[in-house]
């Protein structure tokens, strides 16, 4: 499991992220499923979508000073499985 990054979120908001996988896919690979999962009861993960290379989700809520775990799990067209996660802090809006 890797840790993609370190980001931001604001308390409250909803906010749209996008995870460009197409360096770490092979050449002829395509993303077949995905689950996007959040570490908190407060912030919480909708609408993940597979956008050609990229994984799309929205992140919404939040409680000020939180820090939580984004879980991104792809299995891509030849059943290799990649697990990351991003790690949010909560800022003030």
């Amino acid at each position: 499991m890797g840790l993609l990054a370190s980001k931001q979120h604001t308390e409250g908001d909803t906010r749209r992220w996008v995870i460009k996988y197409g360096r770490w896919l092979d050449n002829t690979a395509t993303i077949e499923q995905v689950d996007v999962t959040s570490s908190s009861e407060t912030c919480t993960v909708s609408n993940e979508m597979i956008l050609g290379q990229d994984i799309v989700f929205l992140l919404t809520g939040g409680i000020l000073g939180e820090t939580l775990m984004v879980t991104v799990v792809i299995t891509d067209s030849f059943e290799n499985i990649k697990t990351d996660t991003i790690s949010f802090h909560v800022v003030p809006a």
